[in-house]
C-alpha cells in the first residue's frame, strides 16, 4: 500500500511531497529482510519490478526526486541516470557506503549516537580518501530536504563522490548501529502511527498506480522523497 503527501509539514521534509510504502498489514512487508534496522522477518527479498520502474519515472515536471533503499545496487534494474529518480543505497555500515561511493554510486549510511562529538570536524571526514558528509539538517536547524545544497538536495545528486551520514534517531536509535536486528527510526513515533495505519488498509490501486497518478499531479518543480518509510520489496505470498 502507498500513500501519497503533497505538501510534507514535518520539519526535515518540510514543503517536500513524500510517499510511505507498507505491506498488506506488516508495515515492514516492503522492507527487504537484509536490512538490519528491520526489527522482524517477513521473507521479503526480491524487488517489485513493476514498482520499481514506477518510481524511477516517478519525477515531478521540473523537479527532483530521490529515495532510499536497502536492496543493494546489484538488484536495481536501471542504475542512476539524468531525468530519473535518484536511488541511494543505504549501506550497512559506513565502510560499505565508502566502498560503493568508490564505484561512482549514490550511498548513505546511519552512523551511532555521540559519533561527531568524537571528531575534529562534526560535518565529515575522509575515510580512504572518500568524502563522508554528515547531513546538513543535522547541525543546522535552517536546513530541510527542500533547501538543501542551494536548492538541489545533497542525496538528489547522483553522481557525487562522497558518503552522506545519519546520525541514528528515533526511540530504538541505540540499536540501529549494534548487532541486534532493530532500530529502525521509522519504528517509532508518529511516522509507526502513520506507518501502521496504512498497513492496515485497503489498497484500491496498485502502488505504481498510486504512484504515477500522484506525480502527475504533483505543481511543476516539486521536490519529491519517496519512502519516508517502506522500500521497493514485493511481498512474499
Amino acid at each position: 500500500m502507498l500513500n501519497t503527501v503533497e505538501y510534507s509539514r514535518a520539519d526535515k521534509t518540510k514543503g517536500c511531497a513524500v510517499t510511505y510504502r507498507a505491506g498488506a498489514g506488516v508495515m515492514y512487508g516492503t522492507c527487504p529482510d537484509s536490512c538490519q534496522l528491520k526489527p522482524i522477518t517477513t521473507d521479503t527479498w526480491a524487488i517489485d519490478r513493476d514498482y520499481e520502474r514506477a518510481v524511477r519515472a516517478a519525477v515531478p515536471m521540473q523537479g527532483t526526486a530521490w529515495i532510499y533503499t536497502h536492496f543493494s545496487p546489484g538488484k536495481w534494474a536501471v542504475q542512476n541516470a539524468p531525468g530519473l529518480t535518484v536511488f541511494n543505497y543505504s549501506a550497512p555500515t559506513l565502510n560499505w557506503a565508502v566502498r560503493y561511493a568508490r564505484r561512482g554510486i549514490a550511498a548513505v549510511a546511519v552512523v551511532p549516537v555521540g559519533y561527531w562529538q568524537v571528531l575534529a570536524s562534526p560535518r565529515g571526514f575522509n575515510i580512504d580518501g572518500v568524502r563522508v558528509v554528515r547531513c546538513p539538517a543535522e547541525y543546522d536547524k535552517r536546513i530541510n530536504c527542500r533547501n538543501c545544497g542551494g536548492g538541489e538536495p545533497l542525496c538528489a545528486r547522483m553522481d557525487r563522490n562522497y558518503v552522506i551520514a545519519f546520525t541514528a534517531h528515533g526511540r530504538d536509535r541505540r540499536r540501529a548501529t549494534s548487532h541486534d536486528r532493530g532500530g529502525c527510526y521509522a519504528g517509532s513515533g508518529n511516522v509507526a502511527i502513520h506507518w501502521k495505519r496504512l498497513a492496515d488498509s485497503p489498497a484500491r490501486l496498485s502502488d505504481s498506480e498510486s504512484l504515477a497518478g500522484f506525480v502527475l499531479a504533483l505543481p511543476p518543480k516539486s521536490f519529491l522523497r519517496h519512502h519516508v518509510a517502506g522500500d521497493l520489496g514485493k511481498e512474499s505470498s
